[in-house]
């Protein structure tokens, strides 16, 4: 196989069923970096079959912070960025080889065909034409920032293509089931609430309810989730929780302030407990 002067980076934790098959369609890249948060399963030995370029950063619970890290160890111009739940079908990867060769641009809006639940989504703001995300392009175009969900820095002077034809997309492999998705919406949530909570922001509880309202609104209103069924709804049902759950966790965190309100509940309720078992001791 001829290779292609591409560096693609993965970021990974704990991706030992879904690595391999990602690896698989990206192998006519000449250059693959991956980038691991010390995974506690088979992730790494997986990858050394595919790659020797193998870095590894701390662990964070997400991995937005290190794809700088990740960009940064790649030697080529163009870079393929690419997580390790998608996959790069034939026709992505023979127009973005025709992008590169005719360069035609210098930062790529690619459409990712969303699979959530077993379902592959066109609606709800997970469709491919509505789901357009910065994978592939030149390196001295693009930064990432730590914020988490928005962490692309486009240069003003950038020139940007944003590819139309859905099956010239990525395949994301997504959440498998509702457990799934409430997993890592925990885990989010509380990432998104710290954040906000070292930003200074709080809340009042009407402005979370407008907001909670506007999130449904837009995914099942807006973004057509109400063309997608039942799914439409409770995806939609359940990105307005993502908000709900958010603030929920800054409120604890402001309440008590401390990004780790639990401790501080937990010596809370040890103090209840004490105080009923000293009535015990009390009691004649």
């Amino acid at each position: 196989m001829i290779k292609t002067p591409v560096s693609v980076i993965i970021n990974t934790f704990n991706e030992e069923k879904n690595i391999r098959n990602c690896l698989e369609t990206v192998k006519w890249a000449d250059e693959i970096i991956v980038v691991d948060m010390y995974s506690e399963d088979r992730t790494v030995e997986i990858v050394k079959e595919y790659t020797d370029k193998i870095f590894f950063f701390k662990r964070l619970g997400y991995a937005d912070p290190a794809r700088q890290f990740a960009l940064e160890k790649a030697a080529n111009d163009w870079i393929l960025s690419i997580d390790a739940d998608e996959l790069v079908p034939i026709k992505l990867k023979n127009k973005l080889i025709n992008i590169m060769r005719k360069d035609e641009a210098d930062i790529v809006y690619t459409p990712h065909n969303n699979y959530l639940f077993g379902h592959l989504l066109e609606f709800t703001g997970w469709g491919a034409k509505q789901d357009m995300h910065v994978r592939f392009f030149k390196k001295n175009f693009l930064n990432y920032t730590e914020d988490i969900h928005n962490f692309v820095a486009i240069k003003d002077n950038a020139r940007i293509y944003k590819i139309k034809d859905p099956e010239e997309g990525f395949v994301h492999l997504a959440y498998l089931d509702v457990e799934h998705f409430i997993e890592k919406m925990n885990r989010y949530t509380t990432i998104e609430a710290k954040r906000l909570f070292d930003a200074g922001e709080d809340i009042n509880s009407k402005q979370l309810l407008k907001r909670i309202l506007d999130e449904f609104k837009f995914r099942y209103m807006d973004l057509k989730g109400y063309k997608e069924g039942f799914r439409g709804f409770s995806l939609s049902m359940l990105m307005a929780m993502y908000r709900l759950v958010t603030y929920m966790k800054l409120k604890l965190m402001r309440k008590h302030n401390s990004k780790g309100p639990r401790e501080k509940i937990r010596e809370k309720y040890n103090k209840i407990a004490l105080e009923i078992i000293e009535e015990y001791a009390n009691e004649k």
